[in-house]
């Protein structure tokens, strides 16, 4: 059975977290994956060079030392195994599960308020206080969304939590208490 690419970046994400741990340099990893990120992600053209058949493999090369340049040994060799195997279209999602298990292991937690309208800096930051408190995670990167749908309220989600305190929700809650 063949696996989908997330399947794949989680256990390449899995590996380098795991030799990053053994190595003691989680932080150090995560840096340079977080600027490759970056880099990949503000030139888009770079992607498409190193993913495509027409280009040569001795050009590609040539990219992927000057993008690994800085990196860690084991930064360097996950790129070239991506590259072997023919997998660098995947690489933003194992710089993703990594950074999923970087947060785990930190206790941080990214969470989307949903709301009605958009919120300031302290209300956002005193809702990332009430989650943290709710899950006894360590901390909390709250982003905003905005959903007029919602009515009022929030609603608070995380990869494994959901708090829905939104209008809309209270409504059908209460309209189906009316109608038995």
């Amino acid at each position: 059975m063949a696996k989908n690419n997330k399947d794949i970046a989680d256990q390449y994400a899995k590996a380098i977290f795991e030799l990053a741990s053994e190595q003691d340099n989680v932080e150090t990893i995560k840096v340079s994956l977080q600027t490759i990120q970056t880099v990949l992600q503000d030139n888009q053209t770079l992607v498409k060079i190193l993913t495509s058949t027409q280009v040569t493999d001795d050009i590609k090369q040539s990219l992927l030392a000057t993008l690994t340049d800085f990196a860690p040994e084991s930064v360097k060799n996950l790129i070239q195994l991506l590259a072997y195997n023919e997998r660098l279209n995947i690489l933003h999602l194992v710089i993703e599960q990594f950074m999923h298990a970087y947060n785990r292991m930190h206790g941080i937690v990214d969470v989307e308020a949903t709301t009605s309208v958009p919120l300031n800096e302290e209300r956002l930051q005193r809702l990332a206080k009430v989650f943290a408190q709710k899950t006894g995670a360590k901390k909390v990167n709250v982003s905003n969304t905005i959903d007029e749908s919602i009515l009022g309220g929030v609603i608070l989600q995380s990869e494994s939590t959901l708090i829905d305190g939104s209008l809309k929700t209270k409504i059908a809650k209460f309209k189906a208490q009316l109608l038995g």
